[in-house]
Parts: structure tokens; sequence; C-alpha cells
């Protein structure tokens, strides 16, 4: 990598660094404040909403830093890519600031909670599409831990994508129908548990690839 690339990849991780550090700040300042003691109940689902976006954009600042330190490829697409994530995590926090304030007016959230599954989907499907696209690219020379650290988050990011963009869709369905929520999450497990077979499998096959010629 050049000079200039890598100059251009810190600025864009410090870019990055800036944006995911404003999301949570929006959050902790759009925390609802009771004007009254009576009203001290109604910061439940504030709180308990803060904690779980809170938990689910340190989890993408951790994949996203561990991606620029060994798995990013500066490009016109990733670099698009991870733009158009950091904007996805913007409205993420945006529809979810809608869904509490319906909540805690006793109003119904259906459609902003739709909207907040759908773009934490995005922002994980742009995260593992960047990640590939590393993967693609540095192939022959990743260590084995980082292909093996690299292959679990990429398909673990492409399957939480599944859970939230089906979670999105069936969310504003009938009672009945929600169970088929349960779905994505038994392929999760499934996936979790036979991925070190396979992820196994795969850097063995490329252990027995022959060099790529020079």
């Amino acid at each position: 990598m050049s000079e200039g690339d890598a100059h251009t990849v810190r600025r864009l991780e410090a870019f990055s660094d800036i944006v995911i550090g404003f999301c949570i700040a929006e959050m902790g300042i759009n925390l609802f404040i009771p004007k009254t003691a009576a009203e001290i109940s109604s910061i439940g689902p504030g709180t308990v909403g803060f904690a779980v976006s809170f938990v689910l954009i340190a989890i993408v600042w951790w994949i996203h830093q561990r991606l620029f330190k060994t798995f990013f490829t500066l490009s016109t697409l990733t670099v698009v890519m991870n733009v158009a994530m950091l904007g996805s995590l913007v409205l993420m926090v945006y529809f979810q600031q809608i869904s509490l304030h319906f909540i805690v007016t006793e109003d119904r959230p259906t459609v902003a909670v739709q909207l907040w599954l759908v773009s934490y989907g995005v922002v994980y499907a742009l995260l593992a599409g960047m990640l590939w696209i590393g993967l693609r690219d540095r192939w022959a020379t990743l260590s084995v831990a980082d292909l093996r650290w690299g292959l679990t988050r990429a398909t673990l990011a492409s399957a939480g994508t599944l859970i939230f963009l089906s979670n999105g869709i069936v969310f504003a369905a009938k009672a009945n129908s929600r169970s088929l929520i349960l779905v994505p999450l038994v392929v999760i497990v499934a996936l979790r548990l036979a991925l070190p077979r396979i992820v196994s499998r795969l850097i063995a096959r490329r252990a027995e690839s022959p060099p790529a010629a020079s």
C-alpha cells in the first residue's frame, strides 16, 4: 500500500470512529428525562433501548476496527460501502429514537421499529461485504488466526443481516406469524455450531493449494 493510500485509510478510519462515537452520544443525549417523580417509571423503555443499542454499536465498532486493522482493502467500492454503513448506523439511531418516543407516549412504534431493524440489517450487510472483499483480496497472505477470525465474523455478520432484515419484514405481521422470527435464530445457532468445522476445512484447503505464480 502506498503512503497516500495508507493516509486515506487512516483518515477513513478516524472519520468512522467519530461517526460511531456520535451515534452513542446521540443516544445518551436523547434519553427521556422525566419532568416529575411520577414519570420515573417511563425511563424503562429508553434505558433498555439504550443498553441494547450500545452493545450493538460496540460490536459494530469492534468488527470495524479489526476490519481496518487486517482486512480492509482500499477501493472506490469499499469507501462507498464504509460511508453507506456509517449512514445506515446514523439512521438506525434516528429510527430507534422515534421508536422509543412512541413507546413512551404509548403510541404504536411498528413502522419505526421495522425501519430500525432494516437499517441495522444494512449495517451488518455492508460490514460483511467489506470483510468478504478483504478475505478475497488477501486470501493467500492472511495468517491462519486472521483467516479464521475473518471467515467467522464475515459469516456471522451475513447471518446477522438475515436476522435483522427478516425480523423487520415480519415485525408488523399478525401475532401468529411472528413465530417466523425464530427461524433465522435457529439458523444462526446451527451455523454457529457448524462454523468452526467449515472454517477449518477452508483453511486446510488453502494450505493444500499450490502457491500462486509470481
